[in-house]
C-alpha cells in the first residue's frame, strides 16, 4: 500500500500517540502534588515561590531526556523539556508529563519491608535489612561461591554501580534487560562495523524503517527529524505488519509477513548487487567479503522474495533501485526492538543485513546515513583514589559472550530469561532486583516465578510493588529519580557529546534511599566497603574531570556539550579489519554463518486452521514497558481511547465470525487470555498485534491490576543459537470469540 500525504510536523507528532500525545500534554499544566496540596500548585498564587530545577527524565529509562522540574511551595508543579539535550529537543512526551505524578503515587513503598512467613510483608528498618541481607548472601556465597548471586537491572546511568558491586563480591553475574529487546541488533552491528550507529535522519533522503516506529518508541528528536526530511522531500518507506503510527506519514507502507522482513532485505542487497547500483569505491576501500556476499546474494531475487514476504517482486525492484538512487543520503533505520531487535529466530542475520545493505552504498560516517554517535568517555573513581574490584575471570552463569554457548551475547547485557533456569537447576541462589521487573516482561510467567521463588534470597530495590517485588524476601525502597541525586550520564546518541545528570528536585517524602547508599549500606556487612567509601558528588565530580566541566554547572544547565562535533568521513571500525565486514571471520570461529541467508521463522501459523496467528506486539505512546501502567493518567487514557486492544486483520476476523469490540479467547501451548479487538485493514492478515505493558498481575499496583492481557503470557521461554535473545514475536495462538 502507498501514500503520498502531505502532513505538517504538529499533525504527525499528533498522529504518533494516536492522539493520545495531545493528551498528555496536558498533565504538565496541572498539579502533581498529592489532593490536600491543591493550593499550593495552584498557579495563580502570587506569593508561590516557583523553581525551575534542570534533570533528567525517567519516564521510560532509553531516552535520557533533559528536562525541567517547577517546584512551587516545595511541591512538584510541572514539567517542561530542557532545549539542549539532543534526544528530546526541548519537548517532553506524555510519559514523561505523568510520571513525575508518580512522586505522589500512594502505591509507593515507604519503607524497608520483610517477608513473613505468611507471604505478607512487614516494614522494618534500614539497618535490620542491611544486617539480614548481607549475613544470609555471607552464607550462601560461603557454600555455593559469588557465582551464585546475580544482579539484574534496567541499564540506567548508575548501572557501574551495580558492576562494582557484584565484581567486588567476586561474580560476573550482571545482567539487564536487553536480551528482551535489542541484544540482536547490538551484536550485528557490533559484528559488521564495531559498534551501534545512530541515523542522521534529518539529512537524509531517503529512510527505510524495518519494524521501527519512533513515533509510538517514543524517540521525540526522530520523530521532529522525519517531519523535517519529509518536509525537505524525502521519501519515506515503512516495512512493518501493522499500519503503525509512523507509517500514517509513509510514501510507502509494504505490510510484510511478519517474520520475513530477512527475506525482502535479501533481495533488497540481491538487486543492488546484481545491477552494480552499490558504490564500488567504498565497498573496495572500507569493505571485506564482498565476493563471499557476491556469491551468497545470487539465490535471493525478488521472485523467490515475493513468495516469502507477501510484497509483490515490483515493489522490492522499486524501493532497492530508489534506496541505491539516493546513496548516500539514504538509510535503513538501526532498528531497536521491533523487527529484528529480539524478535525472530532470525533476528541477528536479519539485523546483520541491515548493517550490510548501509554499507553497500556507501553511507557509513556519511551525511544523511549511519554515523558513530560520540559519546564521552567519563572519569573513573581510580582516579580519585578509588580502586575498582578486579573483574571475576569465571564465565558468566547464562553463557553470554562464552564461546559454545552464546558467543555473540553481550557480556553486559547477559540472557536475564535463562535466570528462573538457571535458579531452578541450582546454579543460582540469589538475586538482586533494581529498576526492573522480570517476572512480568520475562517469557513464561509461571515458569518465571517458579524460578526466582527458588532463589534463597531475593531483594527487589524499587518505588513500587511490581511482581517481581511481591515475590521477594526483602524489598528496599529506592527514592524517586526526583528525590535523588545520581549519576552525571552522556546522552545515547547524536552529533555532539552530550552530559547530562539527575538532579534532586524535591526532599524524599518516605524513608527511602538512593541506589548508592542501598548499595553502600549492604558493602559494610558484606565485606566489601572499601569499594563505596565515596559520596555521589565525589563520584561524579570524577566522572566530570576529563572535561573541565564542574557538577554545579552540569545541575545549573542539565545538559552540556563536550568535545568536537561529528564531521563526515569514514573512521576505522573497531572490527578484526578496521573495515566494514560482510564476512565475519569472527563469527565463523565461533561456528556461526559468517555470512547474512535465509532463516525459516521457528514457528509458523497453521495455514489450515482459521482461528490460528502470530502473536505480535508493540508500543504505544503513552506506555513504556510495565513500568508506566500503574500512572493513573496514562491509563486514563488507555481507558477513554479505548486503547487495550488486539488487533485483528478484519477479513480473518469476518471469517472466523468477529465483530468490532468483541471479546476474545487468545490462546498459546502455555497461556490464555481474553480482550476485546479492534478489526483493521491495517494488519498482515497471518498476525494478531497486541500493544505490551498491560496484563500487571500484582495486586499492590491498584490501578493497572488486571488491564489487559500481555505477550508474555504466550512467549515460550526460547534462546536464540547467537545471542540467546527470547525471540519474542515466536508466538502461534489461536483466536476465537468468547
Amino acid at each position: 500500500m502507498s501514500f503520498d500525504k502531505k502532513i505538517t510536523r504538529r499533525a504527525f507528532i499528533r498522529a504518533a500517540a494516536g492522539g493520545a500525545l495531545a493528551s498528555g500534554l496536558a498533565v504538565g499544566a496541572v498539579s502533581c502534588g498529592p489532593k490536600n496540596s491543591q493550593e499550593a500548585a495552584d498557579g495563580t498564587k502570587a506569593a508561590a515561590d516557583v523553581k525551575k530545577i534542570a534533570t533528567q527524565c525517567q519516564g521510560c529509562g532509553a531516552n535520557r531526556c533533559g528536562i525541567y522540574v517547577y517546584v512551587k511551595n516545595g511541591l512538584v508543579w510541572k514539567v517542561e523539556g530542557n532545549p539542549r539535550t539532543y534526544n528530546n529537543a526541548g519537548t517532553v512526551c506524555p510519559r514523561g508529563h505523568a510520571y513525575i505524578k508518580e512522586l505522589y503515587n500512594p502505591d509507593r513503598i515507604k519503607q524497608p519491608l520483610k517477608r513473613t512467613a505468611d507471604g505478607k510483608y512487614e516494614p522494618i528498618s534500614w539497618e535490620q535489612a542491611f544486617e539480614e541481607i548481607s549475613t544470609k548472601l555471607n552464607l550462601i556465597i560461603m557454600d555455593n561461591g559469588p557465582q551464585s548471586v546475580f544482579w539484574a537491572q534496567y541499564p540506567m546511568a548508575n548501572m557501574p554501580l551495580a558492576f562494582r558491586f557484584m565484581h567486588a563480591l567476586g561474580s560476573p553475574n550482571t545482567i539487564t534487560h536487553g536480551a528482551t529487546c535489542f541484544t540482536a541488533r547490538n551484536a550485528a552491528f557490533n559484528a559488521t562495523c564495531g559498534a551501534l550507529p545512530d541515523n542522521d535522519l534529518k539529512n537524509s533522503r531517503y529512510i527505510i524503517l524495518v519494524g521501527r516506529n519512533p513515533a509510538a518508541g517514543v524517540k521525540l528528536q526522530q520523530i521532529k527529524d522525519i517531519a523535517d526530511a519529509k518536509r525537505h522531500g524525502a521519501r519515506l518507506v515503512v516495512l512493518d505488519p501493522r499500519h503503525s503510527e509512523t507509517a500514517v506519514i509513509a510514501d510507502d507502507w509494504l505490510a510484510v509477513k511478519p517474520a520475513t522482513d530477512l527475506a525482502f532485505l535479501l533481495a533488497m542487497l540481491n538487486v543492488i548487487i546484481e545491477e552494480g547500483l552499490y558504490d564500488h569505491r567504498f565497498v573496495e576501500e572500507r569493505t571485506v567479503g564482498f565476493d563471499n556476499l557476491r556469491d551468497a546474494i545470487v539465490t535471493y531475487p525478488p521472485e523467490w522474495a515475493e513468495k516469502v514476504c507477501d510484497i509483490p517482486k515490483e515493489t522490492i525492484y522499486r524501493v532497492a533501485r530508489e534506496f541505491a538512487s539516493y546513496k548516500p543520503r539514504a538509510l535503513i533505520h538501526r532498528g531497536y526492538h521491533g523487527g529484528y531487535g529480539a524478535s525472530y529466530f532470525n533476528s541477528f542475520q536479519t539485523a546483520r543485513t541491515v548493517a550490510i545493505l548501509n554499507a553497500i552504498i556507501g553511507n557509513y560516517e556519511a551525511v544523511g546515513g549511519l554515523f558513530m554517535p560520540l559519546k564521552p568517555t567519563l572519569g573513573e573513581l581510580e582516579k580519585g583514589g578509588h580502586p575498582a574490584p578486579h573483574i571475576p575471570e569465571i564465565e558468566k552463569a547464562d553463557g553470554a559472550g562464552v564461546p559454545g554457548r552464546y558467543p555473540a551475547a553481550s557480556y553486559s547485557d547477559g540472557i536475564v530469561q535463562a535466570i528462573p533456569e538457571l535458579a531452578i537447576s541450582g546454579k543460582l541462589k540469589a538475586g538482586f532486583v533494581n529498576h526492573m521487573n522480570p517476572i512480568r516482561t520475562n517469557p513464561n510467567p509461571e515458569r518465571v516465578i517458579a524460578g526466582y521463588k527458588k532463589l534463597e534470597l531475593l531483594v527487589t530495590i524499587d518505588c513500587f510493588m511490581s511482581e517481581t517485588a511481591a515475590a521477594s524476601h526483602y524489598v528496599l525502597p529506592e527514592s524517586f529519580f526526583l528525590e535523588r541525586d545520581d549519576h552525571v550520564d552522556t546522552v545515547h546518541s547524536g552529533p555532539v557529546g552530550q552530559l547530562t545528570v539527575v538532579a534532586q528536585v524535591v526532599k524524599p517524602m518516605y524513608d527511602t534511599k538512593p541506589l548508592l547508599d542501598i548499595i553502600t549500606g549492604l558493602s559494610k556487612g558484606l565485606g566489601i566497603g572499601k569499594y563505596f567509601n565515596f559520596t555521589m558528588d565525589e563520584l561524579n565530580a570524577l566522572r566530570l574531570q576529563p572535561f573541565g566541566v564542574s557538577l554545579e554547572e552540569l545541575k545549573r544547565e542539565g545538559v552540556v556539550d563536550v568535545g568536537p562535533r561529528w564531521v563526515e568521513g569514514f573512521k576505522p571500525c573497531k572490527t578484526p579489519s578496521g573495515k566494514i565486514e560482510f564476512y565475519s571471520s569472527q563469527l565463523a570461529s565461533w561456528g556461526l554463518d559468517p555470512m547474512p541467508g535465509w532463516q525459516e521463522p521457528l514457528v509458523s501459523p497453521n495455514p489450515s486452521d482459521k482461528n490460528s496467528f502470530r502473536l505480535i506486539h508493540g508500543k504505544q505512546a503513552i506506555h513504556t514497558h510495565s513500568m508506566t501502567a500503574n500512572v493513573p493518567y496514562l491509563m486514563q487514557l488507555s481507558d477513554r481511547y479505548d486503547m487495550i486492544r488486539l488487533w485483528i486483520n478484519r477479513q480473518r476476523a469476518e471469517a472466523i465470525g468477529l465483530k468490532d469490540g468483541d471479546t476474545v479467547v487468545v490462546e498459546s501451548d502455555i497461556g490464555k487470555g481474553y480482550v476485546k479487538v479492534r478489526l483493521t485493514g491495517g494488519l498482515h492478515p497471518s498476525a494478531v498485534w497486541m500493544p505490551s505493558g498491560y496484563g500487571i498481575f500484582s495486586k499492590y499496583l491498584k490501578t493497572a491490576y488486571g488491564k489487559g492481557i500481555n505477550y508474555n503470557d504466550f512467549l515460550n521461554t526460547y534462546f536464540d543459537p547467537a545471542v540467546g535473545h527470547v525471540m519474542s514475536n515466536e508466538i502461534i495462538v489461536r483466536v476465537s470469540k468468547a
